[in-house]
């Protein structure tokens, strides 16, 4: 299939990337210190759940050096989230709303960076999509894999994954076949893939087991 193109790009803020590279790492952290790791175990889980997801994009795209390894304050984010969770663990549930906000935008915003990323490469709508999609939820599913925990991608649950895919189909549609700007169909599709999540959160929407659909009674 021939490989489609944008209308400009989409530019991730480098501040509210290190911001939510942060977030990731504390709640990594914090479900690191729940399993009793030790601060070895804590700086890994934290590192994997916050950059997981654009390593694997990168190595995939296999083209250059991932961001998290050519600018220290990625790491330097990491390093000061698992400090951090250390000694606020008692009180991360405080935290929990903040976090929730943070990851429903970003997750949209990686998503729909790593599929621009892709088309930007000469990748096809369906590439692009997987790329995108994988940025969004890999670093969450290495850190389910290295902690031998079922994946809460897997179950049945609050709309999560499902928001990223919102967020990609979204840009792709205005971004691609509509011709819009990147950075405006990144915005609309980042917005309407937070305000999916939020409502998830707040009435409590949930994806259905297969074996629960209504055709398979």
């Amino acid at each position: 299939m021939e490989h489609v193109s944008l209308n400009g790009s989409y530019l991730l803020p480098v501040f509210f990337d290190l911001f939510a590279v942060f977030l990731f790492a504390f709640s990594g952290s914090i479900k690191a210190i729940e399993k009793g790791y030790d601060f070895i175990g804590v700086f890994i889980v934290a590192m994997v759940t916050s950059t997981g997801g654009s390593l694997i994009r990168d190595v995939l795209l296999q083209h250059g050096a991932p961001a998290p390894l050519l600018d220290y304050r990625y790491l330097l984010s990491i390093f000061l989230a698992g400090i951090i969770a250390m000694f606020l663990y008692k009180y991360s549930r405080h935290f929990t709303i903040l976090i929730n906000i943070i990851d429903a935008i970003s997750l949209g915003m990686y998503a729909v960076f790593g599929t621009q990323k892709a088309i930007v490469l000469g990748l096809s709508i369906f590439s692009a999509f997987i790329i995108g999609f994988i940025n969004a939820i890999g670093g969450g599913l290495l850190r389910d894999i290295l902690m031998k925990e079922e994946s809460h991608f897997f179950k049945p649950g609050q709309y999560y994954a499902v928001n990223s895919i919102l967020a990609i189909t979204v840009f792709l549609i205005l971004g691609t076949l509509l011709n819009l700007h990147a950075e405006t169909a990144a915005i609309i599709a980042i917005i309407l893939a937070s305000v999916l999540r939020y409502l998830a959160v707040k009435y409590n929407f949930q994806t259905k087991a297969v074996n629960q659909w209504r055709f398979n009674r």
